[in-house]
């Protein structure tokens, strides 16, 4: 027999290891349900990190864009803002979470992959508790925007020179929507505290044309004073926002369940090839 010399033993770990590289690395790069899986769950990190951004747009937008509407709720806009600071902080989460889904999809990485599911299963849990509170208290949101909006107006608007927020926003409101007063245009202004300053019964901004000279807060007439109150104009606006928010988070919601499912595969599927014994 011929002996075994050590280049032989050398050539022979080297085949083996060879072929040990080959069944942990390469056969899952020739798995087609694996780069599948890879890529989709890819694709998804990157709609998630793009979802996550709309979503801190939309809070900064609440905070800053819908300020006008955040101020004539008074002491109620708190948790308006509280709302907008919520989205802010979950879009950026779901920016985060979406990256890591990429490094951990990109480097094949499982301690990754498996981070990112946590964090998406925590966010999805918590938009649908989220959702539920919502559908559930509707009527109440909307009665306490209704109080606090009639409330704001009795007892903080000082008129159109006045420039504190409620005010500058009820001005706004007023002249933006074409509308007068909250409910039944200048009856809301008997009593309130614009009224007892002033002595007038509505501000110039209730005016359809705020130039003539009729226009003084006394004169009551139905072609001179705004007919729409202001209570319907915002309460439309909300609505239309609110269909659009919902349909935002219905995406999400869904993107955020599939990215789960995809993810969980994925784990599995990598630890099969790399650990196929």
């Amino acid at each position: 027999m011929t002996p075994v010399g050590q280049a032989d033993i050398e050539r022979c770990l080297q085949q083996v290891g060879l072929n040990s590289k080959d069944r942990t690395h390469q056969v899952p790069r020739h798995d087609k349900l694996y780069m599948w899986m890879r890529y989709l769950m890819l694709l998804l990190c990157v709609i998630l990190v793009i979802s996550g951004f709309v979503l801190l747009g939309l809070g900064a937008w609440i905070r800053y864009g819908a300020a006008t509407f955040v101020d004539i709720l008074g002491p109620y806009s708190a948790q308006l803002l509280y709302i907008s600071y919520i989205c802010m902080g979950m879009g950026s989460a779901l920016s985060f979470t979406g990256l890591i889904g990429c490094c951990g999809a990109w480097t094949e990485n499982r301690v990754f992959i498996l981070l990112f599911f946590f964090i998406v299963t925590m966010l999805f849990v918590a938009e649908i508790i989220g959702t539920i509170f919502v559908l559930a208290y509707q009527d109440l949101v909307t009665l306490v925007v209704r109080d606090a909006s009639r409330n704001s107006l009795k007892t903080v608007y000082m008129g159109p020179a006045a420039t504190d927020p409620i005010s500058t926003a009820w001005n706004t409101v007023m002249i933006q929507f074409k509308c007068c007063g909250f409910e039944n245009s200048t009856v809301d202004f008997k009593g309130s505290v614009f009224s007892k300053a002033t002595g007038l019964n509505y501000p110039k901004t209730c005016c359809v044309n705020k130039t003539v000279a009729d226009c003084d807060g006394v004169s009551i007439t139905p072609t001179l004073i705004q007919s729409q109150s202001c209570f319907v104009q915002v309460i439309t606006v909300i609505r239309e926002q609110s269909i659009i928010l919902g349909s935002a988070a219905a995406c999400i919601c869904i993107l955020e369940l599939s990215s789960i499912i995809v993810s969980v595969v994925f784990f599995m599927k990598l630890g099969l090839m790399r650990h196929p014994w």
